[in-house]
């Protein structure tokens, strides 16, 4: 997996037109015309007998008349059948030399679906490749504005070969956004260092038990150094994710959050469990996320 600036994008087109992952996808090619942008539509109702030639030649069509909206050259359209969405985009993307998957944000009603359907969220948890889910694209095609990466210092299954990969990526879209990089970590109340997190950094502290805002701040200092960001970009939260989270990103006018998925992620765990779905719910930026069960 690439990581640096993505060059080939493949976007999931919506059965609708409104197209915010598309959109989003054309103001980065009027940034930069290397990027290759291929619009993926995937047709999942259609039998066997269908005539797939004539339904191609529509489907063609259609998104000639959408690509001549955007005025940008370099964005070519696919065309897949399969009856699964999400398997056929993620095959897509897994065999088609991608950089970068780019899909739209759905609010949903049910409580287990605040903001992610069961497309999405299968593309987020199985894509091999780096996902930057897209809200509305309108509002941030300006330059500037934040890029918030968010690391639990803390999670048991904390990978340094994800944060690696994650604050490349991370200021990599600050840099093309003329933005600023800003780390975040939240420490969730409950959490009393034992119940979770990495009791073995502990030891860093020296001597007794650490609390977890002890080991934290340390983790985020060190963090800090190794990687040249200022302290004054290094934020260490207190509170429920999912207030936390968004609040920072308020306050910097964040356009967006880097943050990764692992199998105990606090901030993307399981659909009916966990608080990230209400953290993506409430933030207005995109949000890029890299898969650590993924990586090579």
């Amino acid at each position: 997996m690439s990581t640096s600036t993505p060059k080939k994008f493949a976007v999931l087109l919506k059965p609708r037109p409104s197209q915010p992952a598309l959109d989003r996808a054309a103001q980065y090619a009027r940034m930069n015309p290397d990027f290759d942008i291929v619009a993926v539509r995937i047709i999942n109702e259609y039998a066997e007998a269908d005539d797939k030639e004539q339904i191609k030649v529509k489907e063609e069509a259609e998104f000639e008349r959408l690509r001549r909206s955007y005025s940008v050259d370099n964005i070519s359209f696919k065309l897949i059948f399969n009856h699964d969405v999400a398997e056929g985009f993620i095959k897509e993307c897994s065999e088609g030399g991608y950089d970068l998957a780019v899909i739209s944000a759905n609010k949903r009603n049910a409580i287990k679906d605040l903001f992610i359907s069961n497309i999405d969220s299968s593309i987020m948890r199985k894509s091999e490749i780096p996902v930057l889910v897209v809200r509305e694209a309108a509002g941030q095609s300006v330059l500037g504005g934040a890029v918030v990466l968010a690391i639990d210092f803390l999670e048991v299954a904390h990978s340094k070969k994800l944060d690696e990969i994650l604050f490349e990526s991370a200021s990599s879209f600050a840099k093309s956004f003329d933005g600023e990089l800003h780390v975040a970590n939240c420490i969730v109340p409950r959490s009393a260092g034992t119940m979770r997190g990495n009791i073995s950094e502990s030891r860093i502290v020296g001597g007794g038990i650490a609390s977890p805002q002890d080991v934290t701040n340390k983790l985020a200092v060190e963090f800090s150094k190794k990687h040249g960001v200022p302290m004054d970009h290094v934020h260490v939260l207190q509170g429920r994710v999912d207030e936390e989270i968004p609040r920072l990103c308020k306050k910097l006018n964040a356009r967006m959050v880097c943050m990764g998925t692992t199998p105990r992620s606090s901030f993307f765990g399981s659909v009916n469990s966990s608080a990230s779905e209400l953290v993506l719910d409430q933030i207005h930026g995109d949000v890029f996320i890299v898969n650590a069960a993924t990586l090579k």
